[in-house]
């Protein structure tokens, strides 16, 4: 015979009577038993949440995927076919003429156009006032496009200045 006696731990005063057991526990121990009660309620519930959400995300890509698997197989079958009709028939294959967008003209406002009558020349600074680096060429290059640079290496602005000429 088993002597069953042998396999009885401190846990059976919990299942006899958990609320007496509870209760017969200092104060500070049965705020710690509800903490930590609540927190493994709260890990239960965010575990829970992201194997769902997990579980959805992986339906979900499983079936876009299987979306445009079938997709796919279908064009081929549908472009194959295509090509056997016109094949076999003899009728040669429409050419779709792809339609290119037009691009837009950016609108400038009338200050960076100089005015036709007038010259103008530009006076562009070889070094940065700030720094003393030589300004480069991609600074000039945008001094002259949009009429406003800044140096690259320290950082200062610099507007297009225009000097009109006074002889006619």
């Amino acid at each position: 015979m088993v002597n069953w006696t042998l396999f009885q731990t401190g846990f059976d005063v919990f299942w006899d009577d958990p609320i007496g057991w509870f209760l017969s526990l200092p104060l500070f121990s049965q705020i710690l038993i509800i903490i930590g009660l609540i927190a493994l309620t709260i890990a239960a519930l965010v575990l829970v949440y992201y194997i769902l959400k997990g579980l959805a995300y992986l339906l979900y890509y499983i079936f876009k995927g299987l979306y445009y698997l079938f997709k796919g197989i279908f064009l081929g079958f549908y472009k194959l076919f295509e090509a056997f009709y016109h094949a076999i028939s003899g009728k040669p294959k429409k050419n779709r003429q792809e339609i290119l967008p037009i691009p837009e003209t950016p609108q400038f406002s009338r200050e960076y156009f100089p005015n036709r009558n007038k010259q103008n020349k530009f006076k562009i600074p070889n070094y940065c006032t700030e720094c003393g680096q030589k300004i480069t060429e991609s600074m000039n290059s945008l001094l002259i496009s949009r009429g406003v640079g800044y140096c690259f290496h320290c950082g200062k602005g610099f507007k297009l200045q225009m000097t009109y000429n006074s002889n006619f």
